[in-house]
């Protein structure tokens, strides 16, 4: 559809009501489309452009009850499955031109009049952990700026084909509104993404005609407050800690507001599981009035499974929970960890000022947005930064162990902008460990990864082999990965004039002696160039190990043996355990900023896979799986992983395994 056709369209239905399809009900929130919905609200076709599938949205349905709006917004693929996006929720309360017009999390988003939203629901996916409503953030507009005021009070993900995403708001978080207008969007990782689908009325596929557009949304889905009796009971939807060690406080929450009356009751609470009994002190009903905090009478230890029952809890209506040790149940456990962040070598070089480092993570109490709200802190001054954090994972209530696969992902960042290169770490909550120490290396760069020594290395290059060899007016010259050699230009001239560490003038071997300061990388990727030109076009770097035992920087320099030019792919420099084949695997360019193409032959046809590798031997992305067919083949690279985020500056490696033959080479990605 044309773009600025569609604005215009757009613009003429936002005036007048669409058909109203909202019901009054209750829904359990667990990403299950429930009948009780009835039609959806607005809907947008399958058959979208461009673009992935986790970002097609499908339906928007909404339900209220006495207490609480539902939305529920379907997805053409498994989000369950492939954990990956962002999903946000515009709510316009006062139906007029007052709002924001620009979106919370900077995205390249803006907002319209007439129906400029008051309210924001913005929700990630990152493929690690549970998803709850700690992952949906309830921002409020202010007039002038967005601030956070909360969370979803639940928040659920459905499997399937097409699945779903269900959040439950108390209608007082909104203001208590008689009417809503409404827009759903979906979108990527970085701040300044576009809005890549949308549910909108009439529907317009692909907000944005590529990925850098801004879009323009209108909150064009009206949806009125339905009244109507309460008949059904409240149930518990989450049980959990409150601060941390030592943890006395737990939060109870119900699917719906219940009475002071019985909820402060704390005698209409239990806490056991393995030892019962532990005394409840106060229950205080909290201000969206469906949830209660339990302040209790001693601590809760790490790594044993708690049990919270709820009996005798009331609605505002007078419906009772059920015992039915089940929807009136929750359980957990807490996990303890100390967390040690080692930024010594990187602080060496890129220290400013008053450093500060944070802890980033899909967890609560951890978050990934926004960024540097947890900091950790250095007491010792030593550069190495720490923080104790505590967990609650929910548990089995048969016997109090936690699912397989329960884990944290987590990341660091520096100064608030830097984040560490590598790929994200894990943590895998474990049963038998309640407490545990995390020490990770920023970048998991290690001491013995680098030099403790400066050292001397000399490099020598013959211009022999080659048809045209330089003339007296041409520059040769030498980049790499570490400094004092970069991969920017000017490069680092050599000479063929008869000075050490050249043996002969105009002998077409050009030298130089360069020093590495201690500090640094071990592992030397460089090139050769004339003028401004790179030697071996689209082949692999060549590389060193710097070795800071054997040889210094005085009189016993590391000689790099005689290397000719345009020659990059000697047999010594194909990766530990990885043989010499004829795949001829080749990447251009190398390095690269944006782009790439990855190039092989396959003998015959032959299963097999690209991929690509950083260089601790994580995978970051498989860029093919299938049946090659005799012949060369030409694979795009657009940087990114797989999660479609742009790689980070750093060596990377691409390797190629076709039947019993594989070939890897390095690949630095520039930015």
């Amino acid at each position: 559809m044309n773009k600025a056709l569609w604005m215009v369209v757009a613009a003429s239905v936002c005036s007048a009501p669409m058909a109203l399809a909202e019901g009054f009900g209750t829904p359990v929130v667990d990403g299950v489309l429930d009948g009780i919905y009835g039609a959806a609200e607005a809907s947008d076709p399958s058959d979208d452009p461009q673009g992935n599938a986790p970002m097609d949205l499908l339906d928007l349905h909404v339900i209220n009850d006495n207490d609480f709006w539902y939305f529920h917004f379907t997805i053409d693929d498994d989000v369950s499955a492939n954990n990956w996006g962002k999903y946000l929720l515009y709510i316009d309360t006062t139906s007029d031109g007052s709002g924001a017009t620009f979106d919370a999390w900077g995205r390249n988003v803006v907002a319209v009049v007439p129906h400029l939203p008051e309210f924001s629901l913005n929700s990630w996916l990152d493929g690690g952990g549970t998803y709850s409503a700690a992952k949906t953030q309830l921002h409020s507009w202010n007039g002038a700026a967005w601030s956070q005021i909360g969370s979803a009070s639940e928040a659920a993900l459905g499997a399937g084909t097409v699945s779903g995403i269900e959040w439950k708001v108390a209608k007082s978080d909104l203001g208590n509104p008689s009417s809503i207008w409404v827009e759903v969007y979906s979108t990527s990782g970085g701040g300044g993404d576009n809005a890549q689908d949308t549910i909108n009325d009439p529907s317009d596929d692909w907000n944005a005609s590529d990925w850098t557009t801004q879009s323009v949304l209108f909150c064009s889905t009206r949806v009125d407050e339905q009244a109507g009796s309460d008949n059904t009971p409240p149930v518990m939807t989450n049980a959990t800690t409150v601060g941390e060690d030592p943890i006395t406080e737990v939060l109870v929450s119900f699917s719906e507001a219940v009475s002071s009356v019985t909820a402060e009751n704390t005698s209409n609470y239990t806490i056991g599981f393995p030892t019962p009994g532990v005394g409840i002190s106060s229950a205080v009903l909290q201000g969206d009035g469906s949830s209660v905090l339990l302040t209790l009478d001693q601590a809760l230890d790490y790594g044993v499974g708690i049990s919270v029952e709820a009996n005798g809890i009331n609605d505002l209506s007078g419906n009772t929970i059920v015992d039915n040790n089940t929807t009136n149940v929750d359980c957990f456990k807490v996990f303890d960890l100390l967390i040690r962040a080692r930024m010594n070598l990187y602080l060496r070089t890129n220290s400013a000022g008053q450093d500060t480092v944070s802890l980033e993570g899909s967890l609560s109490p951890l978050t990934w947005d926004p960024t540097c709200d947890d900091l950790m802190t250095d007491v010792d001054a030593d550069s190495v930064y720490e923080a104790r954090k505590q967990f609650t994972i929910d548990a089995d209530c048969a016997d109090g162990t936690i699912p397989p696969g329960s884990s944290l992902e987590y990341k660091f960042n520096h100064q608030c902008v830097t984040w560490e290169s590598t790929e994200n770490h894990f943590y895998e909550f474990s049963d038998a460990v309640g407490v545990d120490t995390l020490d990770i290396w920023w970048q998991d760069e290690a001491p013995q990864d680098f030099t403790a020594n400066p050292v001397d290395l000399v490099f020598m290059v013959s211009m022999n082999e080659l048809e045209t060899p330089p003339l007296a007016m041409d520059s040769v010259s030498v980049s790499g990965s570490e400094l004092p050699f970069t991969w920017d230009l000017p490069k680092i001239n050599l000479a063929d004039d008869g000075v050490a560490p050249d043996e002969s003038a105009g002998d077409g071997v050009y030298s130089g002696r360069f020093t590495f300061p201690a500090g640094t990388f071990k592992f030397l990727q460089y090139k050769f160039a004339i003028n401004s030109d790179f030697e071996c076009s689209g082949l692999g770097n060549r590389e060193v190990a710097i070795d800071d035992v054997n040889f210094d920087s005085a009189g016993n320099p590391q000689i790099i043996g005689l290397e000719y030019y345009d020659n990059c792919r000697p047999v010594s420099s194909v990766p530990t355990g990885i043989s010499a084949t004829s795949l001829q695997l080749a990447v251009s360019p190398n390095p690269l900023s944006a782009k790439a193409q990855i190039r092989f032959v396959a003998k015959a046809s032959e299963s097999g896979t690209v991929e690509v590798f950083d260089i601790s031997g994580r995978k970051v992305r498989t860029l093919a799986s299938e049946v090659f067919e005799a012949g060369a083949h030409n694979i795009a690279f657009d940087g990114r992983d797989a999660e479609g985020r742009s790689l980070s500056p750093g060596l990377y490696l691409v390797r190629v395994v076709l039947g019993s033959e594989s070939q890897a080479l390095p690949m630095t990605v520039l930015r």
